[in-house]
C-alpha cells in the first residue's frame, strides 16, 4: 500500500510507501527536509506542519544521525543508475560498431573462399607450366562423351595423387567404380560459406567456357597466352551440379556473362554485396554487383585490349 505525498516547497508529486508514514528526509526533488503523514485511527492521512527541519518519529526535532542502511540504499541505487546508463552506453557502442563488425565478417567470409581458389588457381597454373596448357572443362572418351571434370586432373598439383590414382579415368564420373570416389571430395573445390557443399560433395568454383573465355571450345589457352590483366580464371557459383568430379562449369550463352544466384550458370551467389573469382596470375578480383555486362565481359575475355587493367579489383564494397 502507498500513498502520494507534495513536497510543501517544490510541489513536486512522488508516491511513498507505507513503511515511511511519519518519517523524515530530504525530498528527492528540492532537497529540504520533509515529514511525512502519519494515519488516524481511521486510516486517513494526517498531514505535518512543515519546518525543513527532520522530525523524529517521537515528534522532537534534532537532527538525524546517519544510519548505515542508508548508506547502502544510497549506493545500491547509484550502482543501479550507473549500470543503467552504462547499458545504453554499451548498447549505443554495439549499434555504432554493428555496420563495420559486420562488414569485417563480410570480408573474413570473401577471404576464406579466396584462399581456395588460390589453390586452385595454382594447382591449375602448375598443370599449364607442365602440359603447356590449362585442361579442358572435361574427359571425353572415343565418341567425344564427356567422363570427368578437370577437378579430377588437377588433383596430382594439389597433393591428392593417391586420390587421382583411384579414378578410372576411362570411364564417366557416374560409373560404378568412380561413384564410390564421390565422397573423397577435397574441401578445397567448394565454398566454406555454401551450408551444404561439403556434405553434398558439390563445387562451387567453376571454370568460365566459351567463346573468348580461357577455355573456348577446342583446346584451351595458357596462362601466358594472356595479354589482358586481370583476366578471370576461376569464379564462384552456387552448387548445382551432383557432385564434384562431374562436368560442370558456366558456359556462357549467346547474351554473355552475369551475376546471380543461378547455380552453374551465373557468377556469384555465395556472398551478399559481392562476386569472387581468381585471375590467371592467381590474384584475387572482388567484383561488385554493381558491374556492368561491359566489364565483366572484359574480365573474361583474355585478348580484348579492355581497359580493366586501371581499375583496382581487389577492393571490397
Amino acid at each position: 500500500m502507498s500513498f502520494e505525498f507534495t513536497c510543501p516547497f517544490c510541489l513536486s508529486r512522488v508516491r511513498v510507501g507505507e513503511e515511511y508514514l511519519g518519517q523524515s528526509g530530504p525530498c528527492a526533488s528540492c532537497g529540504k527536509p520533509v515529514t511525512m503523514p502519519t494515519r488516524d485511527p481511521h486510516g486517513g492521512l494526517v498531514h505535518s506542519v512543515q519546518t525543513g527541519k527532520i522530525i523524529s518519529p517521537q515528534g522532537e526535532s534534532k537532527t538525524r544521525k546517519s544510519d548505515p542502511r542508508d548508506d547502502r540504499r544510497l549506493l545500491r541505487a547509484i550502482v543501479g543508475v550507473a549500470a543503467a546508463v552504462l547499458g545504453l552506453l554499451a548498447i549505443a557502442a554495439i549499434i555504432v560498431a554493428l555496420p563495420a563488425a559486420r562488414r569485417q565478417m563480410s570480408i573474413a567470409a570473401c577471404n576464406s573462399d579466396l584462399t581456395r581458389m588460390k589453390t586452385l588457381a595454382k594447382a591449375l597454373n602448375a598443370y599449364c607450366d607442365r602440359y603447356g596448357s590449362y585442361p579442358p572443362p572435361y574427359s571425353v572418351d572415343a565418341t567425344g562423351k564427356p567422363l570427368l571434370s578437370w577437378r579430377v586432373a588437377i588433383l596430382p598439383f594439389l597433393g591428392y595423387d593417391d586420390l587421382y590414382q583411384e579414378f578410372a579415368l576411362n570411364q564417366p564420373w557416374d560409373s560404378p567404380l568412380n561413384l564410390t570416389l564421390i565422397k573423397k571430395m577435397p574441401q578445397v573445390f567448394c565454398s566454406s560459406n555454401s551450408p551444404d557443399a561439403y556434405g553434398n560433395k558439390q563445387p562451387n568454383f567453376v571454370l568460365i567456357t566459351g567463346n573468348r573465355t580461357m577455355f573456348p571450345p577446342g583446346k584451351p589457352m595458357s596462362y601466358k597466352q594472356v595479354a589482358d590483366t586481370p583476366t578471370l580464371l576461376i569464379v564462384e557459383t552456387l552448387n548445382g551440379v551432383t557432385a564434384w568430379s562431374e562436368p560442370g562449369d558456366i558456359d556462357l550463352p549467346l547474351t554473355g556473362p552475369s551475376l546471380g544466384n543461378i547455380a552453374m550458370t551465373s557468377i556469384g551467389g555465395l556472398h551478399t554485396k559481392v562476386a569472387l573469382g581468381i585471375d590467371t596470375q592467381g590474384n584475387a578480383v572482388i567484383i561488385p554487383r554493381s558491374t556492368t555486362t561491359a566489364e565483366l565481359d572484359a574480365l573474361i575475355t583474355p585478348n580484348s585490349g579492355d581497359p580493366n587493367a586501371s581499375k583496382d579489383w581487389t577492393i571490397h564494397p
